[in-house]
């Protein structure tokens, strides 16, 4: 197998595992726990985004919105800028502080290991890397 395959099977899993683990911490579902660490990273996301980013359907990642909202991780904004007067998601940072202390756990570990700079190094070309090889799979449908 490939190294590049290896590290997008790795990621794959890893990004699981984490899911997995927030949402144990946290006391939600995997779904949502996945929803949330997405939101945490944009500041707010429009649901429609969100589902693109899940690879959902609209109907979960509503309920994953109203999951975190439900928890009070989060709050549903209706922005009536638009036509279409969109539904947003944003944390709500005094509720967030256990996933915030998670990610900067994982953040000193990876720091401690000796993993965040070489991460930081093969970053902008693994991104290059992944983006190549998505515009031709898009390409080809």
């Amino acid at each position: 197998m490939f190294a590049i395959t290896r590290f997008h099977n790795f990621m794959s899993l890893y990004q699981g595992r984490y899911a997995t683990a927030l949402a144990k911490s946290l006391g939600t579902s995997v779904f949502a726990a996945k929803a949330l660490d997405i939101v945490l990273s944009t500041g707010e996301i429009s649901l429609d985004k969100l589902r693109l980013l899940l690879g959902c359907s609209r109907g979960q990642a509503v309920g994953a919105a109203f999951d975190l909202h439900e928890q009070g991780l989060a709050q549903v904004i209706k922005l009536t800028k638009t036509s279409n007067s969109e539904y947003f998601l944003a944390p709500i940072d005094a509720q967030c502080e256990a996933a915030r202390r998670y990610r900067a756990k994982l953040e000193r570990l990876g720091r401690d290991m000796g993993l965040s700079d070489a991460f930081e190094k093969a970053l902008p070309a693994l991104q290059a890397i992944f983006m190549e090889a998505l515009s031709t799979m898009e390409a080809n449908q």
